[in-house]
């Protein structure tokens, strides 16, 4: 086996084949090798094999353990147990519980600047991190400051505060414990000016609503602090959907639109393929007289135009036959009138009588009368399968009167039953 290097690939070859390798991918199958042995090196250090297991420090919480062990039988044996977080000592225990309870004061302040002047929410945490001792509080005065924390500074004296005592007691889960009053003054929240402002009109409105309550109705305040009061309803957004209305009425009518133009389109096509077997039949019809593709032509379209004179019902093939035969009589040659007029009818069977009359026209085909002949049973079939499809939808759309008419019978039915077995 040789290898070489080239461009940063190693290439290898052995029995005439040879193999590629990118440097880079080398690199991290040696890096993940490394990095195995190190790991493997680090477990070999491992303070199990003086059989000392470490534990998670104070308020860490239990761990659990899976090891291996080796010598209880033939293979290692895995085990798991838990090992709970170190604890303290009755001591210890008592020593941190004061220590807490000391700092409590600073720690439950969240933004006040001290449990003397309380005016935001309280920090009442229920258990220490550090510690992981448990923590119980009750409130002298829940309506002014609650286990949780709330203040509700609204209901305390603004000049002198409201004094409320908190108390916590710190459990250590092993039956130390330790209880700490802490005094709490509450005081209204600080208002902005115009928080103030908004504050002495919304007592104001509520003297006069309380002491009009036996009448039908109170006045609001026409003037406050000397300016005057204008009021009106609060939008409750009732109306809101009138800004969407526009825009949903758009896209309604635009889909509305999209929807009449397929549908024409839809009907043009049938109305197409209805009229397809008469027009051949007419062609092979004069073309057996002895008239010329052109002449015939002319005959139907004239015909037709006689007709929508007379109020005659408008057909789209024979508005294209006659736009076929304006053409004509502008100039236009015969081959490219009736290629426009396949392309314009869209539909195959025109394009293909377009294809046999141009053909016609360049190679003088003797036998046109017998391919319009084939032509016209094929389209004769084709109006068949196409009446029958049309009748076919026609009763699938009765289905739907059809089951709304048996819902009504059924509710009709079913009404009165149920009235009768509930009374």
């Amino acid at each position: 086996m040789r290898f070489g290097y080239q461009k940063g690939f190693l290439t290898f070859r052995f029995n005439g084949k040879s193999v590629s390798i990118k440097t880079a991918e080398i690199f991290c199958v040696l890096l993940g090798v490394l990095l195995f042995l190190l790991a493997e090196f680090q477990a070999g250090q491992d303070p199990l094999q003086e059989r000392y297991l470490f534990r998670n420090g104070y308020g860490q919480g239990e761990e659990k353990v899976q090891l291996l062990v080796e010598g209880l039988e033939e293979d290692a044996v895995e085990v798991e147990f838990p090992v709970w977080e170190r604890q303290y000592t009755n001591e210890e225990a008592k020593a941190a519980i004061e220590r807490l309870g000391n700092s409590l004061g600073e720690r439950i302040l969240g933004t006040n600047e001290s449990l003397a002047e309380v005016r935001e929410n309280l920090k009442l945490v229920s258990k220490d991190n550090e510690t992981g001792f448990r923590i119980r509080w009750t409130s002298e005065n829940t309506e002014l400051v609650d286990t949780s924390g709330h203040v509700y500074g609204g209901q305390a004296d603004a000049q002198k505060g409201s004094p409320v005592m908190l108390t916590a007691e710190i459990l250590d889960g092993r039956g130390n414990s330790g209880t700490f009053p802490l005094p709490v003054r509450v005081f209204p929240p600080l208002l902005t000016e115009a928080e103030k402002r908004q504050k002495g009109l919304l007592e104001q409105i509520q003297d006069s609503e309380h002491g009009s309550r036996e009448e039908a109705g109170f006045y609001l305040p026409g003037e406050y602090e000397g300016k005057a009061l204008d009021y009106r309803r609060r939008d409750s957004g009732e109306h809101i959907w009138l800004l969407v209305l526009g825009p949903v009425l758009a896209v309604l009518l635009r889909a509305r639109g999209k929807s009449e133009e397929k549908e024409q389109k839809k009907g043009r096509e049938r109305k197409l393929l209805l009229d397809y077997s008469e027009v051949v039949s007419k062609l092979q019809i004069f073309l057996g007289a002895g008239m010329t593709v052109r002449t015939a032509w002319e005959r139907i379209a004239l015909d037709y135009q006689e007709r929508r004179e007379r109020g005659s019902e408008e057909r789209p093939a024979y508005e294209e036959m006659l736009q076929t035969y304006y053409q004509l009589r502008s100039g236009t040659p015969e081959g490219k009138a009736y290629e426009e007029f396949g392309r314009r009818c869209v539909l195959q069977p025109y394009l293909k009588l377009a294809g046999l009359l141009e053909q016609n026209r360049k190679t003088g085909t003797k036998n046109l009368r017998q391919l319009l002949q084939l032509e016209m049973t094929d389209a004769f079939e084709q109006r068949k399968n196409l009446a029958r499809r049309q009748g076919e939808e026609a009763a699938t759309k009765l289905l739907v009167p059809l089951f709304f008419m048996l819902g009504v019978v059924m509710v009709i039915v079913a009404v009165p039953a149920f009235l009768t077995f509930y009374q």
